[in-house]
Formats: structure tokens, C-alpha cells, sequence
């Protein structure tokens, strides 16, 4: 299935969403809501945000529904990533905003 954007266009996009999701959570000292792990108390990784967004593409593809689309990065996007970062992937509790339920 040929979806009409080409690996480079896709790859942007995921490059531009994971730099959006670690903005809001990430690394550096100015972000929205710092998210830290919850064992070893390092800040969410790259790694890490990139993992979540394959799970949550999987989970798109594989709730094959209507009410579950990706939204070309949106916030609800990235609060979806952000909420498989705590369920999945051990970072704080206190973040989970219930967007996803795995």
C-alpha cells in the first residue's frame, strides 16, 4: 500500500514529533512538564520517546478504529505517547493523563 509520502517525508515527521514530545517532556531545562523515570530518576530519553511512538503507531494499526487515528502529531499524539511512556516504560505516575489505556 503506497500511502503518497515518501520515506524522507515520513521520516521528518517522526523526527519533528519526537523533538515535540521531548520538548514537553524531555531532556533539556526548559520543558513544559519533566518526566523522570520512575527506578532511576533520569529524564525520559530520545530513545525512549521514539520506542513509545512505534508502540503507539502499532496500537493505531492494530485497534484498526476511527476513534484511535494518528492526528499528523497533534497534542493528543503526544499525550498518547506520553501516557505509554508511564504504563510501559517505568516514567512518572503523576503524568499519566488516562489518553490511552493499554
Amino acid at each position: 500500500m503506497n500511502s503518497g509520502t515518501t520515506s524522507t517525508e515520513l521520516n521528518d515527521m517522526l523526527i519533528e514529533f519526537t523533538t515535540y514530545v521531548n520538548d514537553f517532556y524531555g531532556n533539556s531545562d526548559d520543558v513544559l512538564y519533566p518526566m523522570n523515570h520512575i527506578e532511576t530518576g533520569e529524564r525520559v530519553s530520545l530513545k525512549d520517546i521514539l520506542s513509545a511512538t512505534y508502540d503507539y503507531l502499532h496500537e493505531i494499526n492494530t485497534r484498526n478504529s476511527d476513534m484511535f487515528t494518528w492526528g499528523d502529531g497533534d497534542s493528543l499524539d503526544r499525550e498518547r505517547v506520553r501516557d505509554i511512556l508511564v504504563l510501559k516504560y517505568g516514567y512518572d505516575k503523576n503524568l499519566y493523563g488516562g489518553s490511552i489505556i493499554l
